[in-house]
């Protein structure tokens, strides 16, 4: 192999890729924190450290990774910003392990639609874009399985609404995308999904119980149990065009205090 020529003054005009003016940009060479975060952040997603896991004591990286203790711990405070571990002082204290969820990503895109100025309609819209073709999907490839679990979710709902703790129920969307078994769109979708939760629970912790919001909540359940009906059918277009009906509606109903609401910051 052939001697590599250092990149210096002389050499830097050759090595620029043409039309950059100034020559390449200069290398940054990472922290040594960093790269231990890294290689802790691969362990996490590739599921070599699962949810729940404790990473090994501080004085035990320090000597594998042969690095000081303010370089460990410059290193978890990466990774907590991440929320990919939590770390506990004391003699039973540590770094947890956490796993990548949805609701993070759901924080974020929640930023970064309010500084767009995006309003609720914005993402209203994105999901009847998105779950229409989706229960086609599930009705064409999967409509027996999916039919059974969407039921499921169904009397999920049917009874946390009577107890007046639907908020804990498990959501009919995203159990929809979920039966795609298409992990990016589960992903985009979960996010959305977020999203809405968050603004539908401050609408409903604002309204009184009433006759009208019981008849739109079993309107709800019927609408969905219809859908279901069209996946046992395996009739993908008819699931397709009644979920676009019922997202459209969906909206018309939530979006009460006007479409140009926007997207507001998440309240911890």
């Amino acid at each position: 192999m052939a001697a590599r020529e250092p990149l210096n003054k002389s050499t830097a005009s050759r090595a620029a890729p043409e039309g950059m003016a100034g020559g390449p940009r200069p290398i940054r060479v990472p922290k040594t924190a960093e790269l231990v975060a890294d290689e802790i952040r691969r362990l996490i997603t590739s599921g070599k450290l699962k949810d729940g896991d404790t990473l090994q004591p501080e004085a035990q990286i320090i000597a594998n990774f042969a690095i000081s203790r303010p370089t460990v711990r410059e290193a978890f405070r990466i990774l907590e910003s991440e929320k990919l571990i939590s770390v506990s002082r004391g003699s039973r204290g540590g770094a947890r392990v956490h796993t990548p969820k949805a609701e993070h990503v759901a924080r974020y895109a929640a930023y970064v639609l309010q500084t767009r100025q995006a309003s609720y309609a914005d993402v209203y819209q994105a999901r009847a874009i998105i779950e229409p073709p989706s229960a086609r999907q599930v009705a064409e490839t999967r409509s027996r399985e999916a039919a059974v679990a969407l039921r499921e979710v169904i009397e999920t709902q049917r009874a946390a609404g009577q107890t007046h703790r639907l908020g804990r129920a498990v959501n009919f969307h995203s159990k929809l995308i979920e039966l795609t078994g298409n992990q990016t769109l589960i992903l985009l979708s979960g996010a959305l999904d977020g999203i809405v939760a968050r603004f539908q629970a401050d609408i409903t912790g604002k309204l009184a119980p009433s006759p009208k919001n019981r008849r739109s909540f079993l309107a709800g359940l019927k609408s969905q149990e219809k859908l279901v009906e069209y996946i046992a059918a395996r009739d993908g277009a008819a699931a397709e065009a009644h979920w676009r009906r019922h997202m459209e509606n969906a909206a018309k109903v939530w979006l009460i205090r006007g479409d140009g609401e926007a997207v507001v910051d998440w309240a911890d």
